[in-house]
């Protein structure tokens, strides 16, 4: 009777598939075939249990002696080689058996009682998990020592050995490794499917066999007991072997060493899954989540339509906030906290290399998914043939790109195996990568880790491996050129510029740069780690493939980055400038990118349009750009005449772009000087990308790029909110925001947005462009290229696919540089109104190329770039800082009074070397030479001298109503300091700083010099200690006490017109006047020092000179413009200008060229002695008033000179002058005086005292308030702002004239009808000449003393001097 049984439930070993046989046995379980595999199965692992316990009672002595339980064990004090062989030994015994107890448990379990639930067998299972993953650890540290007593000698051992431990802190879990395997072995499974065929058929024959054998065995009526016995049925061993032979497989496929035709095994039905996809499903395992299955049917992605200036966040859909808009709601939600890590490419399967010769043959689609914006198809660097797919490579390129790619993957599999501590020294011992996988010691796990590491190795391992294959057999040199030592000797600044700038920007540092610039320089500097030298370079074998035993540290050649994008052939290209080691190969990698060099589908998105790829290829890298004002921006306000109030909701943006230029690069500089220099327009922040530090910024009021205003009442009472500034919370966002960055830090990070909001974004992007055009300094439209030269020589094209390649030695081809620089490539320049000009590279120069100078980099530019940059004159330094453009007039504003910086860099010194802050202070007194209070030397041995002579009453009244009956103790800094007027101090120390702008804006040809060298003179006399007779200490008591002033007066009015005379330097200003005096009148007894002085013999050249010759030098005037303001000029002078006016275009299109060649390098040296400087004002006549204009004067004729028109029809800029300003029509005629007084006093001498003045200015401050008003453009419409009173101004001779008389006003009361002036000109009469020295030294004192301010220009002045060469002047003299 037969009787029915049910289905087979276990599961077979080879696929996990179910049995479909009849289960007769097993209590109707099994069928015959598995009743004896689950048998044996058990029977198997129990005995192995046994051996199990067996073993680890035999443990060799040092395990049983040792204290320290094996997972804290380290194995340091075991010194032999043998003990350590003897220890790995058991280990490694223990571990393979541990390793197939659990494997067995786990099949039995499994494959045949799948449906059962255990825990007791679980936790038995997780115990033993955890013990073989101890016994793991334990060999990789007992690997390690043993490496440590055999090679540590060696010198590619510490390099290997800090790559083993940087790998074991970044270990993934085992249990994350044991899900990776999985998705592993899920990946590759077409790839295994032979393997997988033969293990079903081998399975299925060993069933058969098996009926066979036990039919036979019956027959032989062997005992029941012998055939129980049998250890045939135990099937871990085949189980391991197959486990291992995957992962040998793997690792051959990988490395295409594959032994199997995996080609003709693949399902044509199956298709890969994306790995992005196996990553949510290993997610939502690892969350206890089942992975849910897609519909077969698949929403196809449209790519949304992004206009242009949309780049704030790249892949955000229509629906989200983009640009500043998401600033706005991070700021709100405050999610930047810190920069997300980069999304890393999703690298699908390794490519065979049947499919990679296929990819690069055939070409593949592009990514062009993220491009947005215009794009220019069909030029040179973008054909048309290219534009949508790449260019398939030619048959020798893809065979030697084949044979590489198989050598680079074998150094990436031998570089894996030195970070992996158990596998070195397997991968010592074998001479080929087969010799090495069939290694018995070899653990599975290992195997299965660096499976893991191989098909999925990072950018950086793959980048290093192509670099490792471009050296060679040749050890790098140590690169000096390629060093991102930042050389402190190249930008050796003074520690007021530096503390200046920290304290200027102090609100948008992100680093504490300054602190740590000044211990470089008290030399605490942290070491920075350092590369391994040359002499200890060595090459180690792994596997028989000789490896260095470092990465390699320099740039990566070109065909490097072409091996790497084929191999990461979904990597994108703002992944791979991560790996670039400094910008040259940055640099190079991105225009190879932009002329389409690399077969990879993904790079074309790197210039997301032709506007970003025309930055690109001048340098300049965006990451963040919002060119959306005018979209963004309203105004709405409702009126107050309805029911309702007045309300009104107003929002206004301004466009930005932040990117990178490289760090310390003469174009850079040139670049962001040209922009500082460009606030009509724009404004820029610069942030050095190593410190932090900011080394440029706008005034705090124009950070904002995003601001509301909104309420109830009148818009024009309301206050405007910023929403978003630039500063650190600013610097922050777009970080998090961006896309891609460097893998180094030599750059700056560049902001740049538009002064005036709601504009148009062609505005900022047409300004940054031309500015880069003049940084390059290109001459012509093919110079856009020359930068390019080097890169474009080696390159070609091939005509039939527009493949670019390399140029192989010996190659007779035309290269890219032929073709842009050929007579058959036409360039274009389209105007915003749509038309445009065509050139040619060698008609550039003629046409309308000519007529328009003002297209690219001119004369007119050269010689402003001599002002600005007058190193590159003398030097071809290379390595430039990019710093704001010093002088004394910024350095007061930015840093401060230099007294105050040297004691401050004293007190921080001190700190630095664990001192006191005040301890600098108590060392310095108030008479040391460089102190603003030390009296001259000669003064101080002339006083001395007086005081031990036998004085008369009288002379000692004298000296006591001056404060000169005794010499002052010195005082210390400290106490001097605190005891002053802050004020007075202040005044005090700027007047030299002040004095030395006004002299370097003195542009006459050789006044600065004669101005230098009197200043020099007389610095060396007051130093030079007195020893002749003291009359003249005397003789200055008694002029102090006439003009009724004292030494010691220490009271101090803020207000100059309360008492100009009332400070603590009246000594000081006497000596000055009186000794600057005295050079003029050597009959007088007095002066008998000072002409002994001159008439040394280092004085000869001095007192020969012109200076004490006033008939010579009344016979040619001065080579300068006249100072004939605006308003008292006559209107024909500017006819010419008129003329420029009267046309249609803007005035900077068509500005005359010699005007302009004339005018840039004058503006340019104003603004570099610190007298003007660029206005942050809208370019617009109606904000800004004056226009630069050049122009001949008649005694000039020959001679273009600066010369500003303020005209203002409209009215808009109104100027009211003071009642008691008089006009120079009614100023008096000083001759007539002259002579008038020359007929009462027949030895009546004169003295002509000409206050100083530059051509262009007067020695007077224009406070805040009144620079707007006496603004200008200059030629190319960039708006100045003068810091000094110009003399172009309306009625600036009036101010110089009042000035005038309130300096004399105190000293003309005593002088009476002796004294008069005119405008800057001073007239000093006497009837002798013993009185006019003491008249002239009160005329200079009261000129010269405080504000310190004002001086006598010697040079064009006549001192001592009769009537009769006062009336052979030329009237410009006497005017």
């Amino acid at each position: 009777m037969s009787q029915d049984h049910g289905q087979c439930q276990a599961l077979h070993l080879s696929d996990g598939s179910k049995c479909t046989k009849e289960a007769t046995h097993a209590d109707g379980v099994f069928c015959w075939f598995h009743s004896k595999q689950v048998y044996g199965l058990y029977k198997g692992y129990k005995r192995r249990n046994a051996r199990l316990d067996e073993l680890e009672s035999e443990a060799p002595p040092y395990l049983k002696t040792s204290k320290v339980p094996l997972a804290n064990q380290t194995f340091e004090d075991v010194q032999d080689q043998e003990t350590l062989r003897t220890v790995h030994s058991h280990l490694f015994d223990r571990y393979v058996l541990t390793g197939q107890v659990i494997d067995a448990r786990r099949l039995h379990h499994a494959h045949f009682y799948s449906l059962q639930i255990d825990y007791g067998h679980q936790a038995y299972l997780d115990k033993l998990s955890n013990n073989r993953h101890i016994i793991l650890r334990s060999l990789e540290k007992l690997e390690k020592r043993t490496a440590d007593v055999l090679y540590q000698q060696e010198k590619w051992f510490a390099w290997v050995r800090q790559a083993q431990e940087e790998e074991e802190a970044t270990r993934d879990k085992e249990q994350k490794k044991i899900k990776q395997e999985a998705a592993l072995f899920k990946r590759h499974r077409d790839k295994l499917q032979a393997r997988l065929e033969q293990a079903r058929r081998e399975e299925e024959q060993k069933s058969q066999d098996a009926y066979l054998e036990a039919a036979f065995r019956e027959r032989m009526e062997m005992s029941e007991d012998e055939w129980e016995s049998d250890e045939a049925w135990d099937p871990i061993k085949d189980t391991d072997h197959d486990k291992r032979n995957h992962y040998i497989d793997l690792i051959r496929h990988f490395l295409w060493m594959d032994a199997v035709d995996i080609e003709n095994n693949q399902d044509p039905s199956a298709e890969p899954k994306p790995q992005a996809e196996e990553a949510a499903e290993q997610q939502q395992e690892e969350d206890g989540q089942k992975p849910f299955k897609k519909g077969k049917k698949k929403a196809k992605a449209k790519p949304s339509a992004v206009t242009l200036g949309n780049q704030g966040s790249a892949g955000d859909s229509p629906t989200t906030d983009r640009g500043q808009d998401k600033l706005m709601a991070m700021q709100q939600q405050k999610k930047a906290k810190k920069a997300a890590d980069q999304p890393m490419p999703d690298k699908n399967n390794i490519e065979t290399e049947q499919e990679m010769r296929k990819r690069l043959s055939q070409g593949v689609d592009k990514k062009l998914e993220n491009v947005w914006g215009f794009q220019l198809v069909g030029s040179l660097e973008n054909p048309h043939e290219t534009f949508t797919r790449t260019a398939p490579m030619t048959d020798n390129e893809i065979e030697t790109a084949i044979k590489d790619v198989r050598e680079i993957k074998l150094l990436l599999f031998c570089r894996l195996l030195l970070a992996q501590a158990s596998l070195l020294p397997a991968a010592l011992r074998a001479s080929s990568v087969d010799e090495f996988l069939n290694d018995a010691e070899i653990v599975d796990s290992d195997l299965r880790d660096i499976c893991l590491k191989l098909e999925d190795p990072s950018l950086q391992q793959i980048r290093d491996a192509c670099a490792d294959f471009a050296r060679g057999d040749d050890a790098e040199v140590d690169a000096g050129d390629e060093s991102t030592e930042d050389s402190d000797s190249e930008d050796e600044e003074e520690f007021g510029d530096m503390m200046g700038d920290y304290d200027h920007y102090r609100h948008l540092h992100t680093d504490e740069w300054f602190v740590k610039k000044l211990a470089d320089h008290q030399g605490l500097k942290e070491p920075r780690q350092k590369s391994i030298s040359s002499s200890q370079r060595s090459r180690v074998a792994i596997c028989g493939k000789s490896v260095w035993n470092h990465a390699s540290e320099k740039a990566m050649f070109r065909d490097g980055w072409l091996q790497f994008s084929i191999i990461a052939k979904d990597c994108d290209l703002k992944h791979a400038i991560q790996l670039c080691r400094n910008w040259a190969e940055f640099a190079d990698l991105n225009l190879l990118t932009l002329w389409q060099f690399f077969p990879a589908s993904n790079w074309t998105s790197w210039a997301n349009n032709r506007l970003i790829q025309q930055l690109h290829e001048l340098q300049f890298f965006p990451y963040f750009i919002d060119l959306e004002a005018q979209s963004r921006s309203r105004y709405f306000q409702t009126g107050g005449r309805g029911k309702g109030r007045r309300q009104h909701d107003m929002i206004e943006t301004r466009n930005i772009i932040v990117g990178h230029m490289k760090r310390r690069d003469p174009v850079t500089r040139r670049f962001l000087q040209y922009l500082t220099m460009r606030t009509g327009e724009l404004l820029v922040l610069v942030r050095d990308g190593r410190t932090g530090r900011v080394i440029t910024a706008p005034p705090q009021k124009h950070l904002w790029t995003y601001r509301r205003k909104q309420g109830v009442g009148r818009a024009s009472k309301n206050e405007w909110q910023n929403v978003l500034e630039v500063g650190p919370d600013y610097f922050d966002m777009t970080d998090v925001l961006r896309e891609w960055r460097f893998g180094f830090d030599d750059y700056y990070d560049v902001f740049i947005w538009n002064l005036v909001p709601n504009e148009s974004p062609l505005l900022l992007y047409n300004v940054i462009i031309t500015e880069l055009r003049t940084a390059w300094r290109m001459a012509q439209p093919a110079d856009m290229y020359s930068h390019m030269e080097p890169q474009l020589r080696s390159l070609t094209r091939e005509e039939d696919t527009m493949r670019t390649r390399k140029i192989l030695p010996g190659e007779q081809v035309k290269s890219l540089w032929d073709v842009v620089t050929s007579e058959d490539v036409e360039f274009r320049l389209f105007s915003t109104s749509g038309s445009f000009t065509s050139f040619t590279p060698q008609g550039a120069g003629t046409g309308e190329m000519a007529d328009s100078p003002y297209l690219f980099y001119t004369k007119a530019n050269a010689v402003e770039d001599e002002i600005l940059f007058p190193d590159e004159l003398t030097s071809n330094k290379k390595n430039v800082h990019f710093r704001e453009i010093r002088n004394s007039v910024s350095r007061l504003e930015h840093s401060g009074l230099p007294g105050h910086n040297k004691y401050w860099e004293k007190g921080l010194t001190a700190i630095l070397a664990g001192e006191d802050f005040k301890e600098p202070l108590s060392k310095e007194m108030d008479t040391d030479e460089d102190s603003m209070w030390a009296l001259p030397a000669i003064w101080k041995s002339g006083l001395e001298k007086l005081l031990q002579e036998t004085l008369s009453a009288e002379q000692r009244e004298v000296l006591e109503e001056t404060g000169l009956d005794a010499i002052k103790e010195s005082r210390l800094i400290a106490d001097r300091l605190d005891s002053a007027d802050p004020m007075e101090v202040m005044e005090r120390e700027r007047c030299t700083e002040f004095k030395a702008a006004f002299h370097d804006g003195d542009l006459e040809p050789g006044c600065t010099e004669r101005y230098r060298q009197v200043q020099e003179i007389i610095s060396t006399m007051l130093k030079t200690a007195h020893a002749e007779s003291p009359d003249w200490v005397y003789y200055i008591a008694e002029l102090m006490r006439w003009l009724e002033v004292e030494s010691s007066d220490d009271d101090y009015y803020g207000d100059y017109g309360s008492d100009p005379w009332s400070h603590g330097f009246i000594v000081q200003d006497m000596v000055l006047a009186f000794s600057t005096m005295a050079m003029f009148f050597p009959e007088v007894d007095t002066t008998a020092h000072v002409t002994a002085f001159l008439k040394s013999e280092q004085c000869e050249a001095f007192r020969n000179s012109a200076l004490f010759n006033p008939r010579e030098r009344s016979k040619s005037r001065p080579d300068r413009r006249s100072r004939t303001s605006y308003k008292y000029r006559d209107s024909k002078f500017w006819t010419e200008w008129k003329a420029v006016l009267e046309k249609d275009r803007h005035f900077s299109d068509i500005y005359p060229f010699d005007w302009s060649l004339a005018i840039r390098p004058i503006i340019a040296k104003l603004y570099r002695a610190g007298v003007m400087a660029p206005a942050h004002l809208e370019n617009d006549g109606r904000i800004v008033p004056g226009v630069a204009t050049a122009n001949t004067e008649p005694h000039r004729p020959d001679t273009l000179d600066l010369f500003i028109n303020y005209d203002d029809p409209r009215r808009l800029f109104p100027i009211t002058y003071p009642p008691h300003f008089t006009g120079p029509d009614k100023w008096p005629k000083l001759l007539p005086i002259a002579e008038d007084f020359a007929e009462k006093h027949h030895n009546a001498r004169f003295a002509l005292l000409r206050i100083w003045t530059a051509p262009h200015f007067y020695p007077l401050m224009l406070g805040m308030g009144n620079r707007q008003a006496t603004s200008f453009q200059d030629s190319v419409s960039r708006p100045w702002e003068w810091k000094f009173l110009p003399k172009d101004m309306p009625g600036s001779e009036l101010s110089m004239h009042n000035t005038t008389a309130k300096a004399l006003e105190s000293v003309k009361e005593r002088l009476e009808d002796r004294i008069a002036y005119r405008g800057d000109l001073i007239l000093v009469m006497a009837e002798d000449v013993a009185e006019l020295l003491k008249n002239c030294t009160a005329a200079t004192f009261a000129v010269q003393t405080r504000p310190w301010l004002r001086e006598i220009d010697l040079w064009k002045s006549f001192i001592n001097v009769d009537l009769g060469l006062l009336r052979e002047l030329d009237p410009v003299w006497l005017d």
